[in-house]
């Protein structure tokens, strides 16, 4: 499984993030449109923090370049639950699918949606934020291995 943070502005956002996702065991991160202090602080600590741990960092432009390097089987965008009406099933969830989640509070667009040819799912009926719902994800589908 791949995660990725998409369209972050905070430095602080990206490390946190960064920090769950390696925390959790997981070997590769990806970050796509990140800007502003994600993009001229976050971004390089992170880098230092994988290089460090022995983990990747893929970074990228947008959410289509990050499934063109990856070829992923399924591409799911975690949203609210008014854009993805149906709730996400942690056991559908393959090796080989990429999980994004949105670093802005406004969300997804519909058209970035639909560029990515993804399934918008939400976890929980609020937004409580991607490092969150990270968490929940993560705890979730790797607790049993």
């Amino acid at each position: 499984m791949y995660i990725a943070l998409h369209n972050s502005f905070s430095s602080k956002q990206v490390e946190e993030f960064a920090k769950v996702v390696f925390g959790m065991g997981l070997n590769t991160i990806v970050f796509t449109k990140a800007s502003s202090s994600a993009a001229q602080n976050g971004i390089p600590i992170v880098q230092k923090m994988a290089i460090k741990n022995n983990k990747n960092l893929v970074y990228l432009e947008d959410i289509n370049d990050a499934i063109e390097i990856l070829n992923p089987e399924k591409v799911i965008m975690i949203t609210n639950s008014n854009i993805g009406k149906e709730k996400l099933n942690f056991e559908e969830i393959g090796e080989k699918d990429l999980i994004v989640f949105c670093g802005s509070n406004s969300g997804f667009s519909l058209k970035e949606i639909e560029s990515a040819n993804a399934e918008p799912k939400h976890l929980l009926g609020v937004n409580i934020g991607p490092i969150g719902e990270a968490s929940i994800l993560l705890y979730n589908t790797l607790k049993d291995q």
